[in-house]
């Protein structure tokens, strides 16, 4: 394993695409095969390509990068960062972890987890009122 400026840089590619709304670059930055993006709200697991465009075509959705790291080894890399997720005006400080695949010379997003730090206690008192 290694450190890695090119697979960040995929990262904030992914960032860009999404905050322009670049839809004519998605397939350029999002693999082709089995992708798995899973975000902060309930039931944001997305698997299919088109629910994924959606967030390229989304008006107002912006990601401000935070100190994104980018590691390799071989045809696999994988990026940490602590982005903000901007929805018009409500900015959501996150964590993320990206997980990339070289494709045809190019790194391209194959799973991403973004979650949100929220204590424990303040977590299970939400859940147990959404079960309510």
């Amino acid at each position: 394993m290694q450190p890695s400026d090119v697979v960040r840089d995929a990262m904030l590619r992914f960032y860009d695409g999404v905050s322009t709304s670049d839809v004519a670059n998605f397939d350029k930055i999002v693999s082709p095969d089995a992708v798995v993006v899973i975000g902060t709200a309930p039931g944001e697991w997305v698997t299919e390509r088109d629910r994924m465009r959606f967030g390229f075509e989304t008006e107002g959705l912006r990601i401000e990068a935070g100190h994104p790291e980018g590691y390799e080894e071989g045809s696999m890399g994988w990026v940490a960062d602590e982005p903000t997720f901007y929805f018009g005006e409500l900015a959501v400080a996150t964590r993320s972890t990206a997980v990339f695949h070289r494709h045809d010379d190019a790194w391209k997003l194959v799973h991403m987890h973004v979650s949100v730090g929220v204590p424990d206690e303040e977590v299970g008192e939400l859940q147990r009122r959404w079960s309510a």
